[in-house]
Formats: C-alpha cells, sequence, structure tokens
C-alpha cells in the first residue's frame, strides 16, 4: 500500500482501499475532458455543412450511423484494455490514446480538411473518416476512465462519491463553453458558425481537454498499477488474461449483471423518451404556453442536482447501493404519479401567463409556477439519487464477478453496459417521434402556440411521466431478486482479501 501511495480503511471486518478526495477530484476531470469534445461535436451537423458542403439531413443520417459503428467498438476496444497488461497500468495510456485520436479527428474536421475544399462525395467520405476516429478515441476514453472508480477504492461509503465529482463537472463545464464559445469565439467570427469559428474553437476544444485529462492522471497515477488490475484464480499468467470466452461468459453467467441491465437501459430508454425535444415542446411550448421557463430551469437546475448527488452519495454509503437504488426507484413513482395529476387537474397554462402577461390571476398563477418548480426539481433531485447509486453498483458487479469467477473485468462489464445503453437509448427519439405522430403531427413537429388539444395532453403525460414509470417498474422486477446487498458486498470484499492473500 505503502509504495503505491494509497490509503487504507478498516471497516466491515476489511482492509478497504480508499483514494484520497483530491485524487478523486483530479480523477474523475476525465468526464469534464470527454464534455468539451462532446461540446464541440454536438455542432457535428454544422461542421458538415460549413466545411465539407454536406446537407443537414445528410449530416444527421451519418450521425445515426454512426451509432452502430460507436456500439461495435465498446466490445473491442473493452477486449483490448482487459488483455493489455503494462507494467505502468492501463488507464492512462489508453486515455492519451483516446485524447490523441479525438484530437486529431476534430482537427482533421476543422482545420485540415477544410484548406483542401473537399465537396460531394470525397467531401462525404472524408467527413465519416474523422467522425470514425473521433468515436474510436470517444470510445477508448469512455471505457479506460469507467474502470477507474473500481482501481481506486473498493470501500463502499466512498465510491459513490466519484459521481457527485462527474455530476459537478458534467454541469460545469458545458456551461463554461458554452459562455466561452458563444460569448467569446463566435463575436470574433461575425457570430456566424462557420469554418473559421469551428477551426479556433477547436484548438480551444484540444488544449482544454488535454489540461483536464492530464490533471486526471494526476489524480490517476497511483493506482494505475499492474498488479492493481490482476485477477484472482489460480494459474498462469496467460490463463488469467481475459478471453473473449470470458466475456461471453460474463455476459450469459452473470446474473447479477443481466438484472441490472435491464434495471438501468429501462431506465435509460424511458428516460430518453421523456427527454426528448418534442416533449419539451408539448410541455413548455404548447401546454404552459412559455418555452422560456424550460431555458430558466435548466440554468437553475444545476446546484439542486449537484446537492441531491451529495445526499445521495450519502444514502448510498450507508444503505447499499442496490437499496438507494431500488428504494429511490419508489420515490420517483409515487412523486411523478403525483405530478402526472398535477398537470392534468390544475391550469398549468397560467404558469406561461406569468411569462406573457395574460394571466388570469396573478396569485393563482405564481402559485401554480411554483408548485411546477418544485414538482420539477423534486424530480431531478431523485433521479439523481438513483443515478449515483446505479453508478456505484456497477463497480460492485466487477467486483462480484472477480470473486465468482476469478477474473478482473471491469472494462468488460462498463462495454456490456455501454453497448446496450447505446443500442437502446438510440430508439429514444425515434418512439417519442412516432408516438406524436399518432396524434397528428406526421408531416410538421410540435411548435410552440399549437393549439392544446386533449392528444397533446394525454402524449406529453405518457412520454414524459408514464414511460419513466415502466423504466422504473422494470428496475423493481428485476432488481427484485438481486442479492447485492450491502451485507453481500462486505462479503464479496473479504472473499476477495482472503484470495488474494493465499495466492501471494
Amino acid at each position: 500500500m505503502g509504495k503505491n501511495k494509497m490509503t487504507a480503511s478498516q471497516a466491515d471486518g476489511v482492509n478497504y482501499k480508499r483514494a484520497k478526495t483530491w485524487q478523486i477530484a483530479l480523477a474523475m476531470m476525465t468526464g469534464a475532458g470527454q464534455m468539451v469534445f462532446y461540446m464541440l461535436m454536438a455542432s457535428a451537423t454544422y461542421i458538415g455543412n460549413a466545411n465539407f458542403g454536406i446537407l443537414v439531413a445528410v449530416t444527421g443520417i451519418i450521425i445515426t450511423g454512426s451509432r452502430i459503428f460507436d456500439g461495435i467498438t465498446d466490445p473491442l476496444v473493452a477486449y483490448v484494455i482487459e488483455r493489455y497488461n503494462g507494467k505502468h497500468g492501463k488507464i492512462r495510456i489508453f486515455m492519451m490514446t483516446g485524447w490523441a485520436l479525438m484530437a486529431l479527428a476534430t482537427t482533421l474536421m476543422c482545420n485540415i480538411f477544410p484548406n483542401f475544399g473537399f465537396k460531394g462525395a470525397i467531401g462525404i467520405a472524408m467527413f465519416v473518416l474523422a467522425y470514425a476516429i473521433y468515436i474510436l478515441g470517444y470510445t477508448f476514453v469512455g471505457v479506460s476512465t469507467s474502470i477507474t472508480g473500481n482501481v481506486m477504492t473498493n470501500d463502499p461509503r466512498q465510491r459513490p462519491t466519484l459521481s457527485v465529482w462527474s455530476t459537478a463537472y458534467s454541469y460545469l463545464t458545458p456551461m463554461i463553453m458554452s459562455m466561452v464559445s458563444m460569448a467569446v469565439i463566435l463575436p470574433k467570427h461575425d457570430n456566424i458558425q462557420g469554418t473559421s469559428y469551428f477551426a479556433e474553437l477547436n484548438i480551444v476544444v484540444i488544449l482544454v481537454s488535454l489540461a483536464f485529462y492530464l490533471l486526471a492522471c494526476v489524480g490517476i497515477t497511483p493506482y494505475d498499477k499492474a498488479e492493481n488490475f490482476e485477477g484472482i484464480s489460480v494459474g498462469s499468467a496467460e490463463e488469467n488474461k481475459v478471453s473473449f470466452k470470458d466475456m461471453i461468459a460474463l455476459i450469459k453467467e452473470n446474473k447479477e449483471l443481466q438484472r441490472y441491465m435491464v434495471a438501468a437501459c429501462s431506465d435509460k430508454l424511458a428516460q430518453t423518451i421523456g427527454s426528448a425535444s418534442v416533449v419539451s415542446t408539448m410541455l413548455f411550448g404548447i401546454w404552459i404556453g412559455s418555452m422560456s421557463i424550460s431555458s430558466i430551469l435548466s440554468a437553475v437546475a444545476m446546484l439542486p442536482s449537484i446537492i441531491f448527488a451529495v445526499i445521495g452519495a450519502k444514502i448510498a454509503a450507508k444503505k447499499g447501493n442496490k437499496a438507494s437504488m431500488c428504494d429511490w426507484t419508489k420515490v420517483c413513482i409515487v412523486l411523478n404519479v403525483l405530478y402526472a395529476l398535477f398537470l392534468i387537474l390544475a391550469p398549468v397554462s397560467e404558469i406561461g401567463g406569468l411569462m406573457n402577461g395574460t394571466a388570469t390571476s396573478t396569485a393563482l398563477a405564481g402559485a401554480l409556477a411554483l408548485v411546477f418548480v418544485l414538482f420539477n426539481f423534486g424530480n431531478n433531485g431523485v433521479k439523481m439519487v438513483v443515478s449515483v447509486a446505479t453508478n456505484a453498483l456497477r463497480m460492485d458487479i466487477v467486483d462480484y464477478e472477480l470473486d465468482r469467477t476469478g477474473k478482473y473485468m471491469p472494462a468488460a462489464v462498463s462495454a456490456t453496459y455501454s453497448f446496450v445503453d447505446k443500442f437502446i437509448s438510440a430508439f429514444g427519439a425515434t418512439i417519442a417521434t412516432a408516438c406524436v405522430a399518432l396524434i397528428g403531427y406526421t408531416t410538421t413537429a410540435p411548435q410552440q402556440g399549437d393549439p392544446l388539444t386533449t392528444g397533446v395532453k394525454v402524449m406529453t403525460v405518457f412520454l414524459l411521466i408514464v414511460c419513466p414509470i415502466i423504466g422504473w417498474i422494470c428496475t423493481l422486477v428485476s432488481m427484485k431478486n438481486s442479492n447485492l446487498t450491502r451485507e453481500k458486498m462486505v462479503e464479496v470484499q473479504k472473499n476477495i482479501e482472503a484470495k488474494k492473500a493465499k495466492n501471494n
């Protein structure tokens, strides 16, 4: 322990490995680095049009089709990472490899290829090539850094805190980058998102992301050691290497992973449907009558979400990740049933009247607005508690598999979840669009000011609330027979500790 600069904590009869708070804070900056690139690539449609002359519709097809490649790369990258056993660990080398690939891809898109004037078929080919390189790099970073939590700590009181830092970065990074891009860089280019704007923005993105990843390396370094990736199987080094057979067996035989996949992915699909832009437009633009309220809520939601992430971490540390996940899923269901009743029974269009001066009663509209804001903040908060426990539970599954088979496969567990998650969530917007078509939006999308019909109300409640409730019910059913209680995980850590001591 001493030479790796790691700390230990004796609790539950286990010598838990713990990381220092500042190390976790730095290590979780990998998420901030990814978010910086994500902010740039969110404008991929504009980049394709400005730099390669690609029609917006064609760029959309390319980006949608790239999800297939994105899903395929997850298990392949996981296999490479699991098989690699360098003496200096593996997280940092693959993380920085991913950063280099993403930097190369965006530089090709924004700074190099535009100088050659690629248009037409060759322009599409060059854009697809750069985008594929970007996805590969993003996958390298995502899979390699997903194992950070398992390597840094196995203390159930500390693991949930990792989500607190990642949540804070996921809110703060886009806010800061948006201010830099929109208020500083864009005005220098006549407020036009064109070739020169993206060229400068890309340089900023590369430098800022590099700073985040280098700081993350500082936090990860004491734990990114070869011995921290060893299994506990008895056999030769070659026999202990993770194979495709082991990865397939993980999916087929690990019941806890299967339960987790059903729970987490059903939630993700439902939440993706509920967060589709057409749903937001129907709720705020048509039902309430003011899209600006949506923007205001999004802007001020950061602090409550971070607070609830802290609360969720404390609850999961005390009760265990499975219990916290299931208990707060029930809270989500109850709160959303009440939310649905509020939307259906209350004259919520009065809330929009506050913004445009058409409210029949300012006092009534103000009271309804307060209740509406509380429901939204409460909803985001309880979902955050579930999310914190869900992320920490995935780390528990890695340790459960280590105890069960002797194989240490954090990258494989993460990639399995990521693959299914991407595949399922890709259908979220499609399902929402198809449902909206049932109420007449077949040739146009919902727009602010459209007539408020019964169909709009019913479909909004169905997509925004009923679909998530169905996902949460799937979570409760799938996790009902899960054995990953806090007591079970203490037993798992004791078993791992004993097996490692026996092998040594």
